[in-house]
């Protein structure tokens, strides 16, 4: 679960107009060491698709992704939970928090991307 939290941090962590691109960097859930973070977004107006998690060799499918108002809002979903993630866009590099449900318990943590050049 660690290195699913990681990669949907991470997605909602963009920062510029256009969230177009491969993101990565590091996700860490509250009280644990960080891990790898990796996203692959995709923006069209509005609509924000694409896959996040904490490398190119996994990845999960991004749902209800938003980019509105300078903030990227997404989820993503496995097994028994679900994370729901929003940042604010600035530049190239963001900073955001995520908050994770299983089995009616909620989990937070820290994700810090860069988009790749």
């Amino acid at each position: 679960m660690k290195n699913i939290l990681v990669f949907l941090l991470a997605a909602i962590s963009l920062v510029a107009a256009d969230a177009t691109g491969t993101w990565t960097g590091a996700f860490t859930p509250d009280g644990q060491e960080a891990g790898p973070a990796h996203l692959m977004l995709k923006q069209e107006g509005t609509k924000l698709t694409g896959t996040a998690g904490p490398h190119a060799g996994e990845q999960l499918e991004i749902q209800n992704g938003k980019a509105e108002d300078g903030n990227l809002t997404f989820e993503v979903a496995a097994k028994d939970w679900t994370m729901s993630l929003c940042s604010s866009r600035k530049a190239t590099k963001s900073k955001a928090t995520s908050h994770a449900k299983r089995e009616g318990q909620v989990r937070t943590a820290k994700l810090a991307v860069t988009r790749g050049k």
